[in-house]
């Protein structure tokens, strides 16, 4: 399109005239039609401007085959050379290679009026439960730290590692260290005054990219890069450098490990980018078993002497054998290449205490695809997955403290929230596919969602997320409004969220019970007053939302919302008061008689207690006497001032006299 619009250009410029006759006399077909040609009616002038225009590289549009953007790079002259190209669709980097040269280009965001609560994408968002503060990075190495009743923000540090991107951070047991990690290749410990206390070497003086910090009792473990999983032993840390030490159960994954997750006593899980779920005693270090959507298998311990087997995702009994992993390394399965099933998050549900006992979920992963699945890894088995956001790609999630709510974030800003608290309690043989109960569903964000976290300040249920368009926002579960930090105008979170609504799973024979007793009442009133409330209720059941907002309520609680109405109706003597708005809980009577009072004394005898009491002669008071009546003498300076001062004064006033009159004898 570009190259015919340039070459349309050249043409109104080129002033080929009319054929006149004399001029195509005696010309034979193949010479007129050689002439007609477009390249020979162009001259040197007009090639220079198609060899600018074409100066190697454009960015196109395939799905409308469109020019979006014109490159101008230093490409080499040559007409025989190789150029390779990579695009970081996270990070919006393209990655460009000819012959010997590396070049790479940028993204920049479009300008717009949103607030923005980083100059650059932020990475990773925390929550300090003590302080009641928000902790932010961005890929400009600054950390940021908010206020999260408000919005404020606190205080920031800058250049944290240098120019290098944090891409991920945590905090201690103690929320009282914050830990960075960086390309650079290393994470730093950290206390809230900006003080670095350690440096951990974990790319080797390297740099790697590091995806999750994960802080146990007695370790640090740091994935992202490799296959194998890097540990730091704090008990060791007697310098400010520390090397990393040798993890015993060595590497169980075959490809890069994204993401983990630990389960009190001893239960660690690490999820990798070809979709396989490593678990792994933490107290042992060594790895037992594997849990794949696709299948199951087997790790030999070196104490083990029983072949490995292969079992099916699912199903608790084998389905055919396997080779021995530890010896022959192959694999008779397909390996994920291009990332569909890559674990990006695992959450242990810790909640389900006795999941062990009476079965069900007790482990949640998302990543490639937009899937979440839902594991019991007590008997290895994959009791549910959903898909969650379609075609986005990969996504991450959170959960709260009480596994009731489940986040769900994706590449292009949207934020689902889910209710998990009765979502695979039991197990069950057959796969479940049908997803929980979606409770919101909106875009906080313009951009890649790069961290969520869930928080109950005060009691109350917040979804702190950030994004790749610089903001943090942070909102409630069910129709709260978003907040974004950095925003000019304050907030006061426990003056604007909502209350969770109520549950609208309710059981079936509890809604039928309630919608016949519904039609029973319709079926007493008035016609005209039947088809008024009707109108009335049509009106009400709407909900005006947000565009980008989907609010998705049970079809029976709709149902249930379209038969609101307000009746009375006696009942043993009794007014009873329907209501099916928000107060339909609260029964309402008719008020009872109050008995008689007697009046109290200061009502039937007023004068008695308010009557004005006659005012008693006072006492005068006697005036003082005048200073001239008491004065006995008067006051005079002998009275005043020692006999030493006046006789000194009198000596002075003669001494005066005395040189007074000689001048005047001189004079004369």
């Amino acid at each position: 399109m570009s190259c015919q619009k340039a070459v349309l250009e050249l043409n109104i410029g080129s002033q080929l005239g009319p054929k006149s006759p004399e001029r195509t006399e005696g010309v034979t077909a193949f010479e007129d039609y050689g002439t007609g040609l477009l390249e020979n009616q162009l001259s040197v002038g007009d090639f220079v401007k198609i060899q600018k225009a074409f100066e190697v590289l454009r960015l196109w549009d395939i799905q409308h085959q469109l020019s979006i953007q014109r490159i101008a790079c230093s490409f080499p002259k040559s007409q025989d050379f190789r150029c390779l190209f990579h695009f970081d669709e996270a990070h919006g980097r393209l990655f460009i290679s000819f012959n010997n040269q590396l070049a790479l280009l940028a993204m920049k965001s479009e300008a717009s009026k949103r607030v923005k609560s980083h100059e650059k994408a932020v990475t990773c968002v925390l929550y300090n439960s003590i302080l009641k503060q928000v902790i932010s990075s961005d890929t400009g190495s600054t950390v940021s730290f908010w206020m999260i009743d408000t919005g404020q923000k606190i205080k920031q540090f800058t250049g944290c590692h240098g120019n290098a991107e944090i891409s991920t951070m945590a905090l201690d047991a103690n929320e009282t260290r914050l830990l960075t990690g960086s390309t650079d290749g290393t994470v730093k410990i950290w206390d809230f005054n900006g003080y670095c206390h350690h440096t951990l070497n974990v790319g080797q003086d390297g740099a790697v990219d590091i995806s999750q910090i994960l802080i146990l009792k007695k370790k640090i473990l740091v994935t992202g890069w490799e296959r194998a999983i890097t540990v730091f032993r704090p008990q060791n840390f007697n310098q400010f450098f520390i090397q990393p030490e040798e993890w015993k159960g060595g590497i169980q994954h075959h490809d890069d490990i994204l993401c983990a997750a630990f389960l009190p006593p001893q239960t660690l899980v690490t999820g990798s980018y070809d979709g396989e779920i490593v678990l792994w005693n933490n107290s042992t270090e060594n790895a037992h078993h594997v849990l794949h959507p696709d299948y199951q298998r087997l790790l030999k311990s070196k104490l083990d002497t029983k072949p490995q087997k292969l079992l099916s995702a699912g199903r608790s009994q084998p389905s055919h054998p396997m080779a021995d992993h530890s010896t022959t390394g192959v694999r008779n399965f397909e390996i994920d290449t291009e990332g569909k099933n890559a674990v990006m998050r695992l959450c242990f549900l810790k909640a389900r205490k006795n999941t062990a006992v009476t079965g069900g979920a007790n482990l949640v992963s998302c990543g490639g695809s937009g899937y979440v699945r839902f594991w019991d890894i007590y008997k290895k088995q994959l009791l549910a997955e959903f898909l969650a956001h379609s075609g986005v790609g990969s996504i991450i999630m959170s959960t709260d403290k009480m596994n009731r709510y489940l986040t769900t974030g994706d590449l292009d800003g949207w934020l689902k929230i889910w209710n998990i608290e009765e979502y695979c309690l039991n197990s069950s043989k057959n796969k479940i596919t049908k997803a929980p109960t979606l409770i919101r569903s909106f875009q906080p964000h313009e951009d890649r969602i790069s961290s969520l976290e869930m928080c109950e300040p005060g009691g109350q249920l917040l979804i702190i997320s950030s994004s790749a368009d610089c903001s943090i926002c942070v909102t409630g579960v069910c129709n709260a409004p978003v907040w974004i930090f950095g925003q000019a105008k304050h907030w006061h979170i426990e003056n604007c969220l909502f209350l969770p609504k109520r549950d609208t799973n309710l059981v079936e024979s509890e809604i039928q019970k309630e919608i016949s007793l519904f039609s029973k009442e319709e079926s007493c009133l008035d016609p005209t007053e039947h088809s008024l409330l009707n109108k009335k209720n049509k009106d009400d059941s709407t909900y005006n939302v947000r565009p980008s907002e989907d609010i998705n309520l049970d079809i029976k609680y709709k149902e249930r919302s379209t038969c609101m109405k307000e009746t009375q109706k006696p009942y043993y003597g009794e007014v009873i008061k329907k209501s099916f708005s928000t107060f339909r809980s609260l029964n309402i009577g008719a008020l009872e008689e109050l008995p008689e009072v007697n009046k109290p004394a200061f009502l039937l005898d007023p004068e008695k207690y308010f009557r004005k009491e006659p005012e008693e002669e006072r006492p005068q008071i006697l005036e003082a006497p005048s200073l001239f009546k008491t004065l006995k003498a008067v006051f005079d300076e002998k009275n005043l001032f020692p006999k030493e001062i006046l006789h000194h004064e009198r000596k002075a006033k003669q001494l005066c006299q005395e040189k007074s009159c000689e001048v005047k004898k001189n004079k004369k």
